[in-house]
């Protein structure tokens, strides 16, 4: 069977790599990985009898002969087939199936910011970092998380000492030249107190064979800083994404957490944020733009730990054909957390009769004082509106792209930054197109 297949081939994928560790095996990273190999081992491959996954069947994805990547791609690749930022002065950081590519990449140098592989050296000498990588999203709490720390071998570290003075652009490439493959990008950003950046994330894949992206990003935001961080799935049919972020909050800083997706076969992404210490904010949005059998699974966590902490999401999807769209947002409230206020809204543009949305808006509030609201809507495009466009002589299907445009629009306008928003936009425009 295929689950049997694809189990199979990250057992031996493990064991390969296994070999290759040598005076490492014993060193905390490969420590890490097979207690990750053993919670994957124990949870298997979820199925639509999972209730996370009711709605996101990832069986036909394991069909493919999906093989591991355990090592970086031996021949050279086009710098122009791999995603940029038209018009956004950016550093760029390029992962080739997992893998940092120094040569393609173009990185900060001054002392505002640390980029490095994750080693055992680096894990002894930085003890943030050693307490935070891994756990902030532990391997026991997804399977394919537990995918991801099992066989990661390039994990990168995003360290943030001062005010970047322009996005960073960490492009993952998935190379599907020479067969179906599996690739694993792993990244940590640790923003100490007072930093600021923005910090862009794009999903791509070359060649005509399947892939599937299993990435794993943590973020800790230090006490007043403030980190942005935008994901971009614009894929091809033939490319599906798996992806898991998670933050956690300190005192007074704040964490915006944005994702795009208008393209690929099946986006999944798990978003966590933690609100850990007073005065904490968390900012979720999403948006999504899909036709065809394109499905993209939202599922968001805010976890509102202390006390006078504050978080807004607002996730809009647009489907067309016959995609799927789905968003489970939860959000958390505990005993301590007196004084929170925090909102969830999501809605659904269905602009033909075979596309679904499956929206499951929750709160859980333990503390009582609190102001707090949720909910989510679905429908088509208002009839009074394009009757009102079209009475001043607008073509219907200029109106029907006008009306569709701001609907998703909305999202973006929360995002600072103008250069990458302006890229957004024009994303979003092509795919509604």
């Amino acid at each position: 069977m295929s689950i049997e297949r694809f189990n199979e081939q990250i057992r031996s994928a493990f064991a390969t790599l296994e070999q290759r560790v040598n005076g490492s095996a014993n060193g905390p990273l490969h420590g890490s990985r097979r207690a990750a190999m053993d919670a994957f081992s124990k949870q298997g491959i979820p199925t639509i009898r999972h209730e996370e996954w009711k709605y996101t069947n990832v069986l036909p994805l394991l069909a493919a002969d999906l093989k591991p990547s355990t090592e970086p791609a031996g021949d050279s690749i086009d710098a122009s087939a791999i995603g940029v930022l038209p018009n956004v002065d950016a550093w760029r950081l390029v992962l080739i199936n997992g893998f940092l590519q120094p040569t393609m990449s173009v990185l900060p140098t001054g002392p505002e910011i640390t980029i490095a592989p994750i080693t055992d050296e680096l894990l002894a000498a930085n003890g943030r970092v050693s307490a935070l990588f891994g756990a902030i999203t532990p391997a026991n709490a997804h399977p394919f998380v537990a995918v991801n720390t099992a066989l990661t071998q390039h994990a990168m570290l995003i360290h943030v000492h001062g005010v970047l003075d322009k996005p960073l652009h960490v492009v993952c490439v998935g190379d599907a030249r020479h067969g179906d493959v599996l690739h694993t990008p792993r990244v940590f950003v640790l923003a100490d107190p007072m930093a600021r950046a923005t910090i862009v994330e794009s999903h791509h894949t070359i060649g005509d064979h399947q892939s599937l992206d299993v990435t794993v990003v943590e973020l800790s935001a230090e006490a007043q800083s403030a980190l942005r961080y935008i994901k971009i799935v614009n894929d091809v049919d033939h490319a599906s994404h798996i992806g898991s972020m998670a933050a956690i909050v300190a005192r007074d800083a704040r964490a915006t957490c944005a994702t795009i997706v208008t393209g690929g076969r099946l986006v999944r992404n798990d978003l966590a944020v933690r609100l850990t210490e007073p005065g904490a904010e968390g900012y979720l949005y999403g948006v999504s733009v899909l036709d065809g059998t394109s499905i993209a699974d939202n599922h968001t966590v805010v976890d509102h730990i202390a006390p006078h902490c504050h978080s807004e999401e607002l996730y809009k999807g647009v489907y067309d054909g016959k995609s799927i769209g789905v968003f489970n947002g939860k959000i958390f409230v505990r005993e301590d957390a007196q004084k929170t206020t925090a909102y969830q809204s999501n809605h659904a543009l269905l602009l033909s009769e075979g596309a679904q949305i499956n929206a499951k808006p929750q709160l859980e509030i333990w503390a009582d004082d609190v102001k707090c609201s949720h909910g989510a809507t679905t429908g088509q495009l208002d009839d009074d509106a394009l009757f009102y466009l079209r009475a001043r002589g607008v073509s219907e299907a200029e109106a029907r792209t006008l009306l569709t445009h701001a609907f998703a629009a909305e999202v973006l306008d929360h995002l600072d930054d103008d250069a990458v928003r302006g890229h957004l936009v024009a994303l979003v425009d092509e795919a509604l197109a």
